[in-house]
């Protein structure tokens, strides 16, 4: 019983750690050589800020890549159709982090299609892995990209491709297991993928304000593919926290491993 109790605590430190304020400039400082956390530049969205994180171990692998806001960024938010709110955040300049090259919060008033699963008020976090000028070139018109299949062994298991896709971004790979579309639950967070032209192209966090304002703690597996087209790092679980002393939000992508 006493072991159990001690891996308890054990995981519950563990669980603490990925809602650490990681607010711009509170990271060690940047000649220390054992500076772990790495934070992108604070980007003004509704009452409060945004920005990018990144943490690793002692030895400056990374081990996880999210984003964290103000609960003040809940409020005053913008209105209007779907995919029409993109905020853009810049990964940490002195920690890249391979695949990704940017980040963009991405708000939905009034959700998005499908009707009935996610037409909730909704943020979309995507993690590109391509530039903008190569998001900028994806069209309206790009059926033929938007549903080429992902070839055998790059497909998360459980994964449904959805057909058509969204200008400046690409196709959506859902979760066939979210409560939402398995018929279990109301949509509440999930976790995408994105393709263009059978290659993906963006990983994607979607959680509810509902659920944010919750504060609910989420520590959830994601589910990976046999392997990736793109040389990089691939997280394995989703953390949503918020931390109560810094009033801060915490939206992670964590056990990143090199592929």
């Amino acid at each position: 019983m006493r072991t159990t109790h001690y891996i308890g605590l054990a995981f519950c430190l563990l669980a603490l750690q990925g809602c650490e304020y990681y607010g711009h400039g509170s990271g060690e400082d940047a000649g220390d050589h054992h500076k772990t956390s790495y934070t992108g530049e604070q980007i003004a969205i509704g009452d409060g800020h945004a920005w990018t994180i990144v943490k690793t171990d002692i030895w400056g692998n990374p081990k996880a890549i999210g984003i964290q806001f103000t609960e003040e960024a809940l409020e005053n938010l913008p209105t209007g159709h779907a995919h029409g709110h993109e905020t853009v955040l810049e990964l940490p300049v002195d920690k890249p982090v391979a695949p990704y090259d940017h980040v963009t919060l991405d708000w939905n008033e009034m959700g998005h299609e499908p009707p009935g699963v996610y037409d909730l008020p909704h943020f979309d976090i995507h993690f590109y892995m391509i530039g903008m000028t190569e998001r900028d070139a994806i069209g309206p018109t790009d059926d033929e990209q938007f549903n080429k299949p992902m070839p055998d062994g790059f497909l998360p298991p459980m994964y449904l491709e959805t057909p058509g896709g969204v200008p400046s971004m690409g196709a959506h790979m859902i979760d066939l297991l979210s409560p939402e579309i398995a018929g279990t639950g109301i949509f509440t967070y999930t976790f995408i993928y994105g393709k263009y032209d059978g290659m993906m192209n963006f990983l994607e966090p979607m959680v509810t304000r509902d659920f944010l304002l919750s504060k609910t703690r989420v520590a959830s597996e994601i589910r990976r593919p046999d392997a990736y087209q793109t040389p990089g790092h691939y997280p394995d679980e989703l953390t949503i926290c918020f931390d109560e002393d810094s009033g801060v939000y915490t939206i992670l992508m964590e056990g990143l491993e090199e592929f």
